[in-house]
């Protein structure tokens, strides 16, 4: 999740400095460190928590599915000497339909967290965006850029940094929004 918003934001990033490069020496101009104020938003916090939850009760699911898989080896192994040729083949038979289907359930278990962490972080995004935009007109900023730790702003001075009053503006209006559980 981080490699993807740290990938989206550089993204942004580029863009919005090649419009700095386009705008006028008395334009208002700010900037915001962008993965402060991802990681230090409420509303990214919460999403974050209710993923983990989900994720961890599908990890649950998978661990309670390989417990019922290694419980029915061990017993066939404890039944082997006794077991007809047979029946060895059809227990074989079903030990094999169980692992794929473990290794089918562990298959799509990975694919559902990623999509759902790409939809959530995408969400947070969209609101973050959203919400600066908003606030950089209310407050008459011609441009805002966001960093990364990549570093495509190399220096501004402090006082063009809005982070910590974007994010507690941002954080008082998440508040302040019913949530949706």
């Amino acid at each position: 999740m981080k490699r993807i918003i740290l990938t989206l934001l550089i993204v942004i990033a580029v863009g919005v400095s090649w419009i700095a490069f386009k705008v006028t020496t008395t334009s208002k101009i700010a900037y915001v460190r962008s993965v402060d104020l991802i990681y230090s938003y409420e509303g990214m916090k919460e999403a974050q928590q209710k993923q983990d939850k989900k994720e961890m009760e599908l990890k649950s699911n998978l661990d309670s599915l390989q417990v019922n898989f290694q419980k029915a080896v061990n017993q066939y192994n404890l039944d082997y000497p006794k077991l007809s040729k047979e029946e060895k083949f059809k227990r074989e038979k079903l030990l094999t339909i169980q692992q794929n289907q473990l290794k089918g359930y562990s298959e799509n278990m990975e694919t559902t967290i990623k999509k759902q962490d790409e939809q959530l972080t995408q969400g947070v995004l969209n609101q973050v965006n959203s919400f600066v935009e908003t606030y950089s007109k209310k407050k008459g900023y011609e441009l805002v850029l966001g960093t990364t730790s990549s570093g495509n702003i190399l220096f501004a001075t402090e006082n063009l940094d809005i982070t910590k009053e974007v994010l507690t503006a941002l954080n008082d209006q998440y508040k302040q929004t019913p949530q949706s559980n």
